[in-house]
């Protein structure tokens, strides 16, 4: 965050429409050249979509509220995934990084984490997407019981 010199000095800069100030012997400050227009480039969709949403306008207490992130659906195979990559790690921890025990009891060890870490992910996936359901006020999709 600038300091209030910093932003005090910002604002004295873009004070006039003009780039540099003259001034005579006065004091009186005289236009040099006006300045260039600025650049009008077209703004990618994502950005003018975050801008025109709810991000800027202020809620009951008037204060901004922040865009949702979309969260995607939980599936399987993201969960095995990123589950897949953390048990990785943790196998090679496990095995060749921590000593203690023989090797074959930290292989097992490693390979229950494995295992735990693909179901541990999809529930985190589906505890995540349902926040995000409650949150945005959308209905969550049925669920088929048996």
């Amino acid at each position: 965050m600038p300091t209030r010199k910093q932003r005090r000095r910002r604002e004295r800069s873009f004070r006039h429409e003009y780039e540099f100030v003259l001034r005579d012997e006065d004091g009186n400050e005289l236009p040099d050249e006006p300045r260039p227009e600025r650049d009008t480039r077209t703004k990618s969709p994502a950005r003018t979509a975050k801008q025109s949403g709810s991000k800027g306008a202020p809620n009951k207490r008037g204060q901004r509220q922040r865009t949702l992130r979309v969260v995607q659906p939980p599936t399987w195979q993201r969960a095995f995934k990123r589950g897949g990559l953390m048990g990785a790690g943790m196998f090679v921890l496990f095995v060749f990084v921590l000593k203690g025990g023989s090797q074959s009891s930290r292989a097992v060890t490693a390979g229950i984490y494995v295992v735990l870490f693909v179901p541990l992910t999809y529930w985190a996936d589906r505890l995540a997407y349902r926040t995000y359901l409650k949150r945005s006020g959308q209905a969550p999709e049925p669920t088929s019981k048996r």
